[in-house]
């Protein structure tokens, strides 16, 4: 999917000297609470909880530990209409509302939606802190070259499903998301983030990106699988 946003030069230079811009990096950070259908929510988590997590998701050189089940682009109801609903709708609130974000540096033609990760988070699960800005990374048959310019996560279970599982940033805000909600935000490392650890329940939610580049597909993921299987080895 290729994202096309229409610019106006004259309206942002307006903005910034008119002072609309904020500077703090906690405006930069979008909650969109019940973004998502609630019957879609729990249609994807029900259709999850048959499916065996997918042991090729992409490495994450241990900062999510193993208590976490995770699905790379899984093939059920309702997963186009999710991305559809983030990349259409929500990254266009978020032009909206975060105008610093200045489009016009970039050529839109090249943004692309990113493949989804979907993880479904068990009693002691927690991703320690990272950044998304990734420049090269593997994933199951794809090898990317690409520039992560904003994440977008969403989240399908209740939040009285799970005690813990916050989100965390480090720059001082935290979400304790619930069913529906999407939070957007840059990729960059200057957004470090965690999800803390589940104590109680479980906690469903799912990651795209909108990013700038290209991804070049490998025939049968070959040098990914090898490498997959050399950075596998050495966690266990």
């Amino acid at each position: 999917m290729t994202l096309k946003i229409s610019d106006n030069d004259n309206t942002i230079k307006n903005e910034i000297l008119d002072g609309q811009f904020s500077s703090s990096m906690l405006d930069h950070i979008l909650y969109l609470p019940s973004f998502i259908d609630k019957d879609i929510c729990l249609s994807v988590m029900n259709s999850l909880d048959k499916l065996e997590k997918d042991k090729s998701a992409p490495y994450t050189d241990g900062l999510l530990n193993n208590d976490a089940d995770s699905y790379f682009d899984p093939d059920i109801e309702y997963i186009d209409t999710v991305r559809d609903r983030i990349f259409v709708d929500g990254i266009k609130e978020y032009a909206d509302k975060v105008r610093s974000f200045n489009w016009s540096y970039y050529d839109t033609d090249s943004f692309h939606c990113s493949e989804m990760i979907i993880r479904r988070y068990n009693q002691g699960s927690e991703f320690k802190y990272h950044h998304d800005d990734i420049i090269g990374e593997i994933f199951p048959h794809w090898f990317l070259r690409r520039q992560n310019i904003l994440t977008c996560n969403f989240y399908f279970s209740d939040a009285d499903d799970y005690d813990g599982g916050d989100l965390v940033f480090t720059c001082g805000k935290s979400f304790h998301p619930s069913m529906g909600d999407i939070i957007i935000f840059p990729s960059n490392w200057m957004f470090y983030h965690e999800v803390q650890k589940i104590t109680k329940g479980t906690r469903y939610s799912g990651t795209v990106w909108l990013y700038y580049g290209s991804s070049k597909k490998i025939p049968n993921g070959q040098r990914h699988r090898e490498i997959y299987d050399a950075k596998s080895k050495e966690l266990t």
